[in-house]
């Protein structure tokens, strides 16, 4: 079933009747047309809960080509439960998620559960293990201990699975958390110049063109006073968001809440990452603007865009704020010594991009003791920008070439800029060859991957 629409309204479409029954030239160009009409804002279905037992949340996955329309064009893809995105896993922490992917494409398939500290035989990787083939299903089980906007999507043949469409949220919530009268799952998905294949093939957007949960600058009508919280993730390929908004509180990451609120000018989301933000509609229309950016630390030309409008009604104040249950931490000290190398190298015009001069799968692994938290220093050599992932734990940032963050920083997925150098202090809790890579996907499937072993 295709449950998500974007109908390009064009409120001219009367003007082209009248000159179909005659009106003069002169006439009909003194008519003024309205823009397209926005659509509606609507969050990604949620998924339901097939096990009636407290704490476990059960469902399936079923994988498989799907036509479906975005922006009010067709798509010819893939989908989860025929649906795109895929269906919203809402847990709170200290659940059990036990999911099983039934894999109805014509090629194998995985689920990588994107922020999650999953048990290894869980992260849905192939190295050593067999991704699920055609025709075949896998069931998934691990317990989520800590808050997380994550993701899930496929990582085997994953640019092309995930630029088909295959990706939903899994959204882990502290119970202790305050409930917004408005709580909204935005999924960035980004178009541009058309690929030879994929779901975005064929279309004919500007570029730095979004769309939020298959709709293209949806609106969200609210009550002036509301609270609203979003949860902000970005899925696209490649594409950056570089995001302002009046007023915008960015409150959370990827692993739960964050230290103290900020308000920054931009809040920059690379491709895999997420950050959960709140707005305080007063009287004024508010609008969610991402700017352009370019990964070549170039000035990039061109006006923002609105990916999203909230739009209140009546003249009640802006919300104060929820009631978060923020914790101010420091950065912790940097330890000193480095467990653990990645430089990264490559070039836009090869498509050749490498770690330590390596192009996965031909790789030296690095081994970390479990329980020792060591240091991993990222360096970026190339001309371009880098979102590096780490699958299986999250890290703290230590500093960024030499600068401590202003507050105790958790991530799983963290920008590396040019010529920069991060260090990472990794907990190394996990046991298990954990995935390390760019999440440009492009990059990643040009060798711009590697393997942490925590033995």
């Amino acid at each position: 079933m295709i449950w998500l629409l974007l109908a390009c309204t064009n409120s001219g479409d009367d003007v082209d009747s009248q000159v179909d029954e005659g009106l003069d030239t002169q006439d009909t160009e003194t008519v003024d047309t309205a823009p397209p009409e926005r659509p509606s804002f609507a969050n990604p279905q949620r998924a339901e809960d097939q096990n009636p037992a407290q704490g476990v949340f059960e469902l399936t996955l079923s994988a498989a080509p799907q036509s479906f329309v975005v922006a009010g064009q067709e798509v010819q893809g893939y989908a989860y439960n025929g649906q795109n995105p895929g269906p919203l896993i809402q847990v709170e922490t200290g659940d059990t998620l036990t999911a099983t992917l039934e894999n109805g494409l014509d090629t194998a398939s995985t689920i990588h559960w994107h922020g999650a500290s999953v048990p290894f035989e869980m992260d849905g990787v192939p190295w050593m293990k067999d991704p699920v083939q055609a025709g075949e299903s896998k069931t998934y089980s691990f317990e989520l201990t800590e808050p997380i906007t994550g993701w899930y999507h496929p990582h085997f043949d994953t640019e092309r699975q995930v630029d088909l469409g295959l990706y939903g949220v899994l959204l882990v919530k502290d119970p202790a958390w305050p409930v917004a009268e408005h709580e909204l799952v935005l999924l960035a998905d980004s178009w541009g110049e058309a690929p030879e294949e994929g779901h975005h093939a064929g279309f004919v957007f500007q570029e730095n063109t979004w769309t939020i949960n298959g709709l293209e600058s949806p609106v969200l009508d609210v009550q002036s006073g509301d609270s609203v919280v979003a949860h902000i993730l970005n899925v696209s390929n490649m594409g950056y968001l570089s995001l302002s908004a009046e007023g915008m509180r960015v409150i959370g990451g990827e692993q739960g809440l964050n230290p103290a609120p900020t308000s920054p000018d931009r809040l920059v989301l690379g491709p895999g990452d997420r950050a959960i933000v709140e707005f305080s509609p007063g009287s004024q229309e508010i609008e969610l603007l991402t700017h352009p950016y370019s990964v070549a630390g170039e000035i990039q030309v061109g006006e923002p865009v609105s990916i999203l409008g909230i739009h209140p009604t009546g003249s009640e104040a802006a919300h104060a704020g929820l009631d978060w249950p923020f914790i101010a931490a420091a950065p912790s000290p940097d330890p000193g010594g480095t467990a653990v190398r990645y430089v990264f190298q490559g070039d836009e015009q090869t498509g050749e991009w490498r770690i330590n001069g390596e192009t996965f799968p031909d790789v030296t692994i690095a081994t970390l003791p479990e329980g020792e938290p060591a240091v991993i220093e990222v360096r970026n050599l190339s001309a371009t920008e880098h979102p590096f992932h780490l699958h299986g734990m999250s890290f703290e940032v230590l500093s960024v070439d030499g600068v401590p963050p202003d507050q105790r920083t958790i991530e799983d997925t963290v920008n590396i800029g040019i010529r920069q150098t991060q260090r990472l202090l990794i907990p190394a809790d996990n046991v298990g060859d954990w995935m390390a890579h760019c999440h440009i996907l492009p990059h990643a499937e040009g060798g711009m991957m590697t393997v942490l072993r925590v033995e």
